[in-house]
């Protein structure tokens, strides 16, 4: 009976990607028939065939090995044939382990046919060599894949398992997106709903009473994979809020390819990392986009707002459409809303760190009524948008005017300060190199020239350094007045409002600083820092 079980071996195939151009002759086909050759002219029974196809070497956690790893353990062979060590792995480390320790503490027998490596005659020298030249084969190989991956994410070529919802593979080249008829609509109406300031729990809702296939379900259907076939229609149509909120925060529905989101820490390891943001591969402009710029931008703020639920019997204006933009001007933290008490009709703000009596980093209440910042912003939107529609065909006078950026030395314009500025710095290289040269004439001794040299090198560094930061000045004046473009662009849509709107606010506003109040009652004043999209801040208001 021992020496029958002796005897009972089982053959061990496996083939992946990492054998690059050894896949033909290490197919699964040629492995299993060159080793049941060789077990027939040993005289070696077979008990089980084990194959594991499109499994990395690197790996050791594979069905079919874990499998033979079971029946080793039960006792059910005792020899353990490959074609050769590689078949076994390309890890060093773990081939080691199974072929100098868990084969070894088990009386089993492995022989690696190519390598010539038989176990039952002794230990073979050779063999640690080859198994470390196996997982170099296999870090090359990972390399080059890697190279490879990052040159077609470089050319804008997309080689994921599945594109975005809302698009699919272009029928004519498969490393692009075309948009997908079916889901594409789904994509921009949640596009519109977020900008009008619906929340992304209302906008899975809305889908889910429309009974949509959510994104798995519908990519299930299309390929036809049967995943579906289990699952309840309830499943296959719920919506959830975290799925909305990454669509609308996906950039590639501006048309933009996104790769090299997420690596892996070595080759070895297939555990995914994601990759910080500026280590992403963005080319522009690969694919029709589902949205535009601005309302991306618009929807961006929106989206990471925590939206509240109030009372309906509140009035009109308390909804709290200040939530996400209010900010404390001493600790530069949030401000909390505080419902109605005491019979008032306004809540208030205050700073979460006074509320929250946070005793490391305690702050004043800066407290405000909603109904005091309410008016406020609402007057200050309407005689902004005033003043726009004065300046709506003269971007520079608005420019001049509000934004504050003309400070102009002796009279003179930046750019005819630049010219005079590179004037001087031409005169310079000329005197320094008339200086060289009457010192290396000898008209001038060393330490004149040492002098003189120093003092122009100085006057050109400093002119150099003033030209680099007029020139910044310069560049920045015209962002600005793009922004101011922009700007008005935005403002045109809310001029004669009479209320104020979520998705208005985050259109216009990048954030409102509340200072703390001074005195009481009638004497009571409160300065409110409104920053303005593109243009920042153009002045402080007070609630009256």
């Amino acid at each position: 009976m021992i020496n029958q079980q002796q005897k009972m071996g089982a053959i061990y195939c496996r083939l992946s990607r990492d054998d690059g151009g050894d896949s033909e002759s290490n197919s699964i086909g040629n492995q299993r028939e060159m080793l049941r050759q060789y077990a027939k002219e040993k005289g070696i029974a077979i008990r089980d065939e084990y194959v594991d196809d499109g499994i990395s070497g690197l790996t050791f956690d594979r069905p079919q090995f874990q499998k033979m790893v079971k029946d080793i353990e039960d006792k059910k062979i005792s020899i353990v044939i490959v074609k050769d060590l590689s078949r076994l792995g390309r890890n060093n480390a773990l081939v080691a382990y199974y072929t100098e320790i868990f084969f070894v503490e088990r009386d089993i027998r492995f022989i690696a046919v190519n390598d010539n490596i038989d176990s039952a005659v002794g230990e073979n020298e050779i063999m640690g060599f080859k198994s470390v030249i196996n997982e170099f084969y296999a870090r090359d190989i990972s390399k080059k894949i890697r190279s490879s991956v990052r040159t077609m994410a470089l050319k804008g070529q997309y080689r994921g398992a599945f594109p975005p919802y809302g698009y699919m593979r272009d029928p004519f080249d498969k490393h692009r997106f075309a948009v997908d008829p079916e889901t594409a609509p789904n994509v921009k109406e949640m596009f519109a709903m977020a900008a009008e300031g619906v929340s992304v729990y209302t906008i899975a809702t809305h889908f889910t009473k429309r009974k949509v296939l959510i994104p798995t379900a519908y990519r299930n259907s299309i390929n036809g994979s049967g995943k579906n076939d289990n699952l309840s229609e309830e499943q296959l149509t719920y919506w959830h809020a975290v799925t909305v909120r990454n669509i609308l925060k996906n950039k590639q529905y501006l048309g933009h390819l996104i790769s090299q989101r997420f690596t892996t820490k070595s080759f070895k390891s297939k555990k995914r990392v994601y990759r910080p943001e500026s280590e992403w591969i963005i080319v522009h402009d690969t694919h029709e986009p589902l949205t535009d710029v601005q309302t991306f931008n618009k929807v961006q703020n929106l989206v990471k707002t925590k939206k509240r639920e109030f009372n309906a019997n509140t009035e009109r204006f308390e909804e709290n459409v200040f939530a996400g933009l209010l900010q404390c001007s001493t600790c530069g933290g949030g401000m909390c809303y505080n419902s109605p008490q005491c019979g008032r009709k306004s809540g208030a703000y205050t700073c979460t760190r006074y509320k929250k009596h946070n005793p490391a980093k305690p702050c004043a209440s800066h407290y405000i009524m909603y109904r005091e910042l309410y008016d406020l912003v609402l007057a200050g939107i309407q005689k902004l948008s005033a003043t726009v529609k004065e300046h709506k065909s003269d971007l520079e006078a608005f420019y001049k005017e509000h934004l504050n950026r003309e400070a102009d030395e002796n009279n003179l314009t930046g750019q005819q300060k630049l010219e005079k500025y590179r004037q001087r710095v031409g005169e310079l290289d000329s005197i320094l190199k008339k200086i060289v040269e009457k010192n290396a004439l000898g008209y001038l001794n060393d330490e004149q020239f040492s002098l003189l040299s120093e003092d122009y090198a100085k006057e050109r560094r400093d002119l150099c350094g003033k030209i680099e930061t007029l020139q910044g000045e310069m560049d920045g004046k015209k962002d600005t007045l793009q922004n101011a473009e922009c700007f008005f662009g935005a403002i045109e849509r809310y001029t004669d409002i009479t209320e104020l709107t979520v998705a208005m606010l985050h259109e216009l506003i990048e954030r409102i600083v509340v200072h703390q109040a001074v005195g009481r009652g009638k004497a009571k004043t409160q300065r409110v820092d409104i920053y303005w999209r593109f243009i920042g801040l153009l002045g402080s208001d007070e609630p009256n």
